[in-house]
């Protein structure tokens, strides 16, 4: 049996290795629980929407496997745990050494579980672009393609894992380097994609001026499931290049995105079978980014209204066509105004109630601070 000298490792080296790996684990679980509520909000959703029956099947089908990966996964790391400090949990050598060794099997069937959902969650992503751009499928076949690259890279990781237990002269590629960094590529680039297209259609200012505006930019362009990436690429490349194999962030960054691959779909689908989200439809019609849409339905009622008949136009002048474009804009600038008003209003009610629990907050931690001191005195 080997030891930790063996390894050029001490106690405190090894101690912090284990708990590395134990905790991330920890951290899955709480991930998956805030998943699986998400899950079944969303499974709600889809049951009482009206949307056609095929489209709700597919769509529960997609979240229920997301969720049930996201659960295996879960499963399979608990019994690596189990083996780790249960079966082998004589001492913190034994542990340490069939933590070394690894599991292939237990190791094969997480990356094939993590693989099926990122192309899973990825498909989603690359739908929702072609549903914001209309059905165009030149948008969506760069990324389709890195999808492609992405399942091949997957595959490889796999069959490196397997070449470096029964040979020797194992594939000298970082095929989990190039996996992570076609996925950070993949949905990276449809994320900048929808982001792009509601900045488009609703106009930056727009987006960001209410809660729904920003829920929007973030939910639907799956912001969180690219952040995860970047930071997971960034953790394993500095892991991989430095040679550390203690006190890094990558282990917490791995376990985390299991889980986000996961949610980040299960929100979108959410959010398009509660209504929440804009119709297909929208997404194609000429807009203008300083005016809102309920603002020139009223501009347009307004020139339909003011539209002189036949026999008015034939006796018509330039200057009183001018006049009446003129008292057009007027009152399309009043309504403009007034949206411009009622905004300011919602906008400051919701600063107002923010400070309210900021102070409220502030309050309680003072309560709390002192009732420590009272304790330690």
């Amino acid at each position: 049996m080997l030891t930790f000298e063996d390894y050029g490792l001490t106690v405190a080296d090894v101690q912090c290795l284990m708990s590395t790996f134990l905790h991330p684990i920890i951290l899955l679980a709480f991930c998956h629980g805030i998943h699986t509520s998400i899950f079944f909000v969303a499974l709600y959703y889809i049951i009482e929407s009206t949307q056609p029956i095929r489209k709700r099947i597919t769509l529960a089908g997609i979240i229920t496997f997301l969720w049930f990966a996201n659960t295996v996964i879960l499963g399979l790391n608990w019994k690596l745990v189990d083996r780790v400090f249960i079966a082998h949990g004589a001492s913190l050598e034994t542990e340490f050494n069939f933590y070394h060794a690894g599991d292939l099997p237990i190791s094969i069937a997480v990356d094939v579980f993590r693989g099926l959902s990122v192309f899973v969650a990825d498909l989603i992503l690359i739908w929702r672009c072609w549903v914001l751009y209309g059905g165009n499928l030149k948008v969506i076949a760069v990324p389709g393609l890195f999808v492609i690259t992405e399942t091949v890279s997957v595959c490889m990781v796999i069959v490196s894992s397997v070449e470096t237990v029964h040979t020797v002269n194992a594939s000298q590629v970082n095929w989990t380097l190039v996996y992570y960094a076609m996925t950070v590529v993949t949905n990276s680039l449809c994320t900048i994609l929808i982001l792009f297209r509601i900045v488009r259609v609703s106009g930056l200012g727009a987006s960001l001026k209410t809660y729904r505006g920003i829920i929007e930019i973030l939910v639907e362009s799956a912001a969180m499931y690219a952040m995860i990436y970047i930071a997971l690429l960034i953790g394993y490349a500095y892991q991989f290049y430095s040679g550390a194999r203690i006190g890094t962030a990558k282990p917490y960054l791995a376990f985390i995105s299991y889980s986000i691959t996961g949610i980040a779909p299960t929100l979108i689908i959410a959010r398009v079978m509660a209504g929440q989200s804009r119709p297909d439809d929208s997404w194609t019609r000429p807009s203008l980014p300083h005016m809102r849409s309920d603002v020139l339905s009223t501009t347009e009622s307004l020139q339909f209204a003011s539209a002189p008949n036949h026999s008015t136009q034939t006796t018509s002048t330039s200057t009183g066509h001018a006049t009446a474009d003129i008292d057009l804009e007027v009152q399309a600038q009043e309504i403009v105004e007034k949206r411009r008003e009622q905004d300011g209003d919602e906008d400051r009610a919701e600063a107002e109630s923010g400070r309210g629990g900021v102070c409220a907050r502030a309050v309680l931690a003072t309560k709390v601070l002192s009732f420590i001191l009272r304790i330690l005195h």
